[in-house]
């Protein structure tokens, strides 16, 4: 978002670090929640057919991305 050179503050507040640090935060978990909800549609599908490595291969990563939300959560 470009801003008008009336509106921006050097340096920034600490209201404006907080709040960039939420935003980028919230982007870094809806992007995990993406990767996650993409694992668990492949892993449903690999369930379907019986893929039985596929299947533990999609599960450790929808684990590894539960994990990374959860720190992402915690920061």
């Amino acid at each position: 978002m470009i801003r008008p050179a009336s509106e921006i503050e050097y340096p920034p507040t600490q209201a404006q670090c907080t709040k960039a640090r939420m935003l980028a935060r919230m982007e870094a978990l809806s992007t995990s929640s993406d990767a996650l909800m993409a694992v668990i549609a492949s892993r449903l599908g690999a369930e379907a057919v019986e893929q039985n490595e596929e299947v533990q291969a999609l599960t450790l990563e929808q684990q590894r991305l539960i994990q990374n939300m959860r720190t992402l959560v915690r920061s």
